[in-house]
């Protein structure tokens, strides 16, 4: 029996020009992350990765406490369908048309009044756009649509599944979104919403995991987060 673990990227930089790098708190993050494999003695027959910025950080940094521990680590295997959804940057070029819609107007109205719930009502505003576009009530030129992520990520999970031996231990580096799509797929969950709303949960360095054995694939946890403790705990 084989067994597959999907991590997501340490925290990136929410709110600055370019998300896809790692906050010093998601370098402390992903150090912990790579101390708690090391400790645990988890040794990978292969890895891969998305070529995003934040997925390929937080390996090196995981990679660079295996190699201060004298473990071998893999060198990993880039695989751009393990990349995150894009409706961050669909967002940013749709947000200004849609300063009118009532609900947007509604939160930004509690912000004003309530600045210190800023990045609550941020996010209330994140997930009702992202709704929208998953049901493709907003499709935007040059972003990948919500259908074909989910067929990258499957895809990806495919791939992985085609190159994984009897008895492997594959470590699997992405993001939220791509982690809440493969284990929606193992659990055959078929509702595009449950699918979008589950990468809400899903925490930084977070694990899940999968048992894979005679071409069955389950879900064996998700979200495991046993090496950070309060403040340490993020989510984006």
């Amino acid at each position: 029996m084989s067994k597959i673990y999907l991590f997501r990227h340490a925290q990136a930089s929410l709110g600055s020009d370019n998300y896809d790098v790692l906050s010093s708190k998601g370098e402390l993050q992903a150090a912990e992350l790579g101390k708690y494999l090391c400790k645990e003695k988890l040794v990978f027959d292969k890895i891969y990765v998305g070529d995003l910025r934040r997925q390929q950080h937080t390996l090196e940094i995981v990679s660079k406490k295996y190699n201060e521990s004298v473990i071998a680590i893999p060198k990993p295997i880039v695989l751009k369908d393990l990349n995150e959804h894009q409706a961050t940057e669909a967002m940013k070029i749709e947000f200004p048309r849609m300063i009118n819609d009532p609900y947007l107007k509604s939160l930004k109205d509690k912000i004003e009044n309530n600045p210190k719930k800023q990045h609550t009502y941020m996010i209330l505003g994140f997930k009702y756009f992202l709704h929208k576009w998953v049901k493709n009530e907003i499709i935007i030129e040059g972003i990948i649509p919500w259908e074909k992520f989910r067929f990258n990520s499957v895809n990806a999970l495919r791939l992985i599944l085609n190159e994984t031996k009897k008895d492997e231990t594959i470590g699997v580096f992405s993001s939220g979104g791509t982690i809440s799509s493969i284990v929606s797929e193992v659990l055959k969950i078929n509702n595009e919403i449950v699918v979008a709303d589950l990468n809400f949960s899903v925490r930084n360095t977070s694990f899940s995991s999968l048992l894979y054995s005679n071409k069955e694939i389950n879900l064996l946890s998700f979200n495991e987060l046993p090496h950070l403790k309060d403040d340490m705990i993020t989510f984006v």
